[in-house]
């Protein structure tokens, strides 16, 4: 971080102002006094210098005109020619709408050539009397310098202005109409002050100079006027003098004085040209690199410390605006600060900058590029304020607001302040800045605020305010009867709290806020008061907490859930229900089952029952006391809502090893359920801790028989599951229950898995039994699953004949495997020997003998067949076939010309065949059938997956393939 970024960082940081491209302007006076409509420049590029003032801005330009623009530099209200040369300084008047110019014109006494210099000239023109064409009016013309004119001097006597020196500076202040000062600053270090009238030309002439030497001659370039300024001081005016090297300030005395200027101060600093400006206190501000230094009468005053070259100085509304350069570049930056509150308002990097001016309450920044020209925008009062607001800044934007004297405004800004000082527990502090709103903000923020943080004596002393202030209303006065309660004051608590027996809930609940009450109370241990109050408003949820929370009184607690309708009594025990439930299970248990199961109770209001798995919560530490309401739930009448979790969550509670309740020390242990834990006190020693061992032992053999039952109630044969099976499948897995696996397993026809669990069991017997009872298809089951249990046993490590023998007789009856791929399977069991499968072999190889056999006698038949028809075939090729039937084979009547015969050996009347002469009505259907079939093998060619799926499914693959092999389909 540079040294110039450095001396910003100590100020605060803001963005009030918006940047805005500036548009071009269109026309300009032509010759003929109409505008053209070409897009020009925002103003003239030979400009040399600019005013503002009376909503115009007005240029001087280096060949002597002058030209105003109108709002936003987007009109040009008129160019004339002020002087002959060229126009070296413009200033328009605040109090009169004149404007003031100085330049060079020719002097027509003396050779008026080109190569003349020109005379300076000093010229007055009347904008009221403004003509677009032709301009104002002059109304004096003033050459300073010239030699006929008398002025008080220092130490020069010469009154031309000298070969090489210019006119740098000039600087009017207006006094009381008709008077100004006019002061021309030159670059010998001299300074011309004409004060006076000047429009009549009645006016005083004082020469300064603020050389460092007295006498004659050119000064040094570090002797060049830089800036001028004025400061009134009673009746006084005090002019500042800038030069590079010295700073000064001279009281000119009042108006009309003759007296001889007195200097002030002499500083040995200085600035450059355009960086000293007035400020709006009288100061005079002077810009040098390592800071802005601040003049008063006294001489040098503070300073503000922001590095970096300044170029440029200019008051705009309340802010200094700085053109500068960084310490270690040349790149031009436009700071924008308020020296009031210490704060950057604007920061930008800009291009060369030609001019700038503000008026129409912006800052126009017009740069030599003038395409990249733009203005400068103060933003909103609101949008500033929000920015202040996101820093803390409460001060600098109370300071902002004054500026508009907006009340509202302010108080809303004190609200903000006491609103942080709030959040930064500085509550005394933020009280003082809350009762600075009253009347614009409305009281209840305050007090909401302040009984949230318990800071009831502020909160008194801002009602006590209100009261004072004649705004306080019923609520204010109950919230300040309230404080006082904080406070100790039960003589006031009870009148305020208490009312006649009459009132109804609704007006009672109208007279104060209820909440804030019961908590005033609560806090400070009046609990009988926030009981009353609650009760009285009907606040259920209040009631209960109270009770159960501060008075421990369970049973009052029941009484009043009792006393409730439905709807009310089940809100309140999903949130209060698990300290009854550990306090007194079983009454609160009753309450529940009574809740939640349909009630024919005429003396209460009709309401459907709550859901039981609303309460699981409530029996976190109370399993025991929850099997036994949600079993009363499942066996009370109809399907309760949720049956779903109360199953799921009955089964996990069954299947739990050891339930052990929390019971509440301070409880009656009248559980009906409640199971004496190992650690109670009892009988000593091993045998009656043998007999409790056997006790639990006992009741979790019941409660897992309850477990199989749930299961199987819940999911009838047939039916639909009353119960999440997955979920179900889970908790049974992680509890070891293998009953219910295998029964859901089964009811999910997942039956190689149910085998699975007897496999991973190694139960021989309870697998030969569960393949027995799936395998049978006659039942719906799969009989492919004696495979899989036969390839088990010739995994399995250990005797299995028996076992084998019995697979094998299914396997063998129903033809599920070649006896090849038995033998494979079998073979990788090391423990089975020959003898196992000896007679299933044996069965075997006489069944496939007599295969053989019957396939031999069919080859032989078909090869008969097949001779047959061959012999047939060749006779029909090469003999002729004589028909000596003498009946038609249709009609049965005896054969009579026309007459049809078929080579099948059938003759027909030509009658009796219609229209359908080329086939044998007796022999097409069959015929058809056998085509059919030959296309339906041509089409099953193109469908492989066919053949494949067939394959698959098959027991006997090898049977497949060889009748695709017979049907020819391979060959196609």
């Amino acid at each position: 971080m540079d040294a110039f970024q450095r001396s910003g960082g100590m100020w605060k940081r803001f963005n009030f102002f918006d940047r805005e491209p500036l548009r071009h302007r269109h026309g300009r006076p032509g010759s003929g006094g109409e505008e053209t409509n070409e897009s020009t420049a925002v103003f003239p590029e030979n400009s040399t210098c600019s005013t503002s003032g009376k909503g115009l801005v007005t240029f001087g330009c280096d060949n002597g005109e002058v030209c105003s623009l109108g709002e936003d530099l987007a009109e040009t209200k008129s160019i004339f020619q002020a002087h002959d040369r060229a126009t070296l300084f413009v200033t328009h008047l605040s109090q009169r709408n004149f404007l003031l110019t100085v330049g060079l014109d020719d002097d027509s006494g003396r050779n008026s050539s080109t190569e003349s210099a020109g005379r300076v000239t000093l010229k007055v023109w009347d904008y009221n009397r403004l003509h677009p064409t032709s301009g104002p009016v002059c109304l004096r013309t003033i050459r300073p310098f010239a030699s006929k004119e008398k002025f008080f001097q220092t130490s020069s006597s010469r009154s031309d202005l000298g070969d090489g020196q210019t006119v740098t500076v000039v600087s009017v202040h207006e006094e009381r109409v008709p008077n100004m000062t006019v002061s021309l600053g030159l670059s010998d270090g001299t300074v011309l002050v004409i004060r006076g009238d000047v429009v009549r030309d009645k006016v005083n002439r004082v020469k300064l100079s603020v050389r460092g030497e007295a006498g004659g001659g050119a000064g040094s370039p570090d002797d060049s006027i830089t800036g001028l300024g004025y400061h009134t001081e009673g009746s006084s005016l005090i002019l500042f003098v800038v030069t590079r090297v010295r700073s000064q300030g001279y009281n000119l005395g009042g108006l009309g004085a003759t007296f001889q200027p007195i200097r002030l101060f002499d500083e040995p600093e200085g600035a450059d040209l355009d960086c000293a400006v007035v400020t709006p206190d009288n100061a005079f501000a002077v810009g040098r690199t390592e800071a802005v230094f601040l003049y008063g009468v006294d001489g040098k005053g503070p300073c503000y410390v922001f590095e970096g070259r300044k170029h440029k100085l200019l008051w705009f509304k309340r802010y200094l605006c700085s053109l500068s350069s960084r310490p270690s570049s040349d790149r031009m930056v436009l700071t924008v600060y308020d020296l009031k509150n210490k704060m950057i308002t604007f920061n930008d990097d800009v291009d060369e900058v030609a001019h700038i001016v503000h008026e129409w309450d912006a800052l126009h920044v017009l740069l030599r590029d003038q395409g990249q020209s733009f203005v400068l925008r103060e933003k909103q009062m609101s949008t500033k304020l929000e920015l202040l607001f996101r820093k803390n800044l409460y001060n600098v934007a109370l300071q902002l607001a004054q500026y508009d004297s907006d009340k509202p405004l302010v108080a809303d800004i004190y609200r903000k302040y006491g609103d942080h000082l709030y959040n930064k527990q500085d509550y005394d502090n933020a009280m003082e800045q809350y009762v600075l709103t009253i009347g614009e903000v409305e009281p209840s923020y305050v007090i909401r605020k302040f009984l949230d943080a318990q800071r009831i004596p502020s909160l008194a002393s801002y009602l006590e305010s209100l009261h004072h202030h004649e705004m306080a209303n019923a609520d204010h006065t109950t919230l300040l009867l309230n404080c006082y309660t904080k406070l100790k004051d039960v003589t006031k608590l009870d009148a305020f709290i208490h009312v006649d027996s009459g009132v109804s809930c609704e007006d009672y609940v109208r007279r104060f806020d209820i909440e804030t009450a019961i908590k005033v109370c609560r806090s400070s241990g009046y609990y009988d008061h926030a009981l009353y109050v609650a009760e009285h408003a009907g606040e259920t949820s209040w009631y209960l907490r109270i009770l159960l929370e501060d008075c421990q009184r369970f049973e009052d607690a029941l009484n009043y859930l009792s006393n409730l309708s439905s709807p009310r009594a089940v809100e309140a025990l999903k949130k209060y229900g698990k300290m009854l439930v550990t306090s007194r299970p079983e009454e609160t248990t009753a309450l529940l089952m009574r809740l939640c199961t349909p009630t024919e109770d005429e003396s209460r209001e009709p309401s459907p029952p709550a859901k039981p798995a609303d309460f699981i919560h409530l029996f976190a530490q109370q399993p025991r006391a929850l099997m036994v309401f949600f079993e009363y739930v499942l066996n009370s009448g109809p399907e309760p809502l949720s049956e779903n979790i109360l199953r799921t969550t009955l089964l996990e509670l069954y299947l739990t090893n050891k339930l052990t309740d929390s019971v509440d020390p301070m409880a009656p242990n009248r559980a009906v359920w409640q199971q004496v834990s190992p650690r109670a006190q009892g009988p000593s020693g091993s045998g009656a801790a043998a007999a409790r061992e056997a006790e639990m032992t006992q009741e979790y053999g019941d409660r897992l028989d309850k477990a199989f039952a749930l299961l199987r109630g819940g999911w009838p044969a047939g039916g639909e599951p009353k119960y999440n099976a997955e979920n179900a499948l889970v908790v049974c897995h992680l509890h070891g229950f293998r009953r219910g696996v295998v029964f859901l397993y089964e009811r999910m026809n997942m039956y190689r898995d149910v085998l699975k669990v007897y496999m991973d069991a190694n139960d021989k017997k309870g697998l030969i039994q569960a393949v027995a009872r799936l395998g049978d298809e006659s039942y719906g089951g799969d009989s492919r699953l004696w495979i899989d249990v036969l390839e088990y046993f010739g995994r399995y490590d250990g005797d299995c004949a028996e076992e084998v023998k019995e697979v094998l007789s299914h396997v063998e009856r129903r033809g599920l495997l070649p006896a090849i791929v038995v033998l494979q399977i079998l073979s990788q069991n090391p423990h089975l020997t020959l003898s196992v499968v000896k007679d299933y072999m044996s069965r075997v190889l006489k069944d496939e003998s007599a295969i053989i056999d019957e396939d031999r006698r069919a080859i032989q038949k078909y090869r008969r067949e097949a001779t047959s028809m061959q012999k047939e075939l060749k006779e029909l090729k090469t003999q002729a076939r004589v028909f000596q039937n003498s009946k038609c084979s249709a009609c049965s009547a005896p054969l009579e010309l026309p007459a049809v015969h078929f080579l099948c050996m059938h003759s027909f009347h030509s009658r009796c065949l219609g229209e359908n002469e080329r086939e044998c009505p007796i022999c097409t259907p069959q015929n058809y059938t056998i085509l059919d079939m030959r296309r339906s093998q041509r089409a099953s060619i193109a469908e492989p997956d066919k053949f494949f799926t067939q394959l698959q499914h098959s027991g006997d693959g090898f049977a497949v393939v060889a009748e695709y092999f017979g049907r020819g389909l391979m060959n196609l």
